[in-house]
């Protein structure tokens, strides 16, 4: 219900950044971008106003500065995120004629005749 009673005024650019101003009912609000990790969100100052009515205000107002044809300005993170590592590859042993070889030169099929003759 909030987010049919915000009205934005204004976007101005204030040092090289949006700034969105308007109003909920009555009470006067401005947001400015905020960079949280790697994601640029509105910072919402105003008073008395609830956690969900902020998050709608912030959401009106990026709407605002899309339709004002301005872009957020992207969000730099302060230390980059490590390169992914990539997965080793295993490769499979070589398939070998009259079965798998095993240490000491024997293979399954030798250790299944000889179990055979016991």
């Amino acid at each position: 219900m909030a987010s049919k009673d915000i009205k934005v005024t204004e976007v101005v650019v204030v040092d090289g950044k949006p700034l969105v101003r308007g109003t909920v009912g009555e009470v006067p609000f401005e947001a400015a971008t905020k960079q949280w990790g790697s994601k640029m969100l509105m910072n919402v100052a105003a008073e008395g106003l609830d956690r969900g009515t902020r998050i709608a205000i912030g959401h009106a107002a990026k709407r605002a500065v899309k339709a004002a044809q301005m872009v957020l300005p992207e969000a730099v993170l302060k230390r980059p995120r490590k390169a992914k590592v990539e997965e080793a590859v295993v490769e499979a042993a070589p398939a070998v004629e009259g079965g798998v070889e095993l240490e000491g030169g024997l293979s399954l099929e030798s250790l299944d005749a000889a179990l055979e003759a016991v």
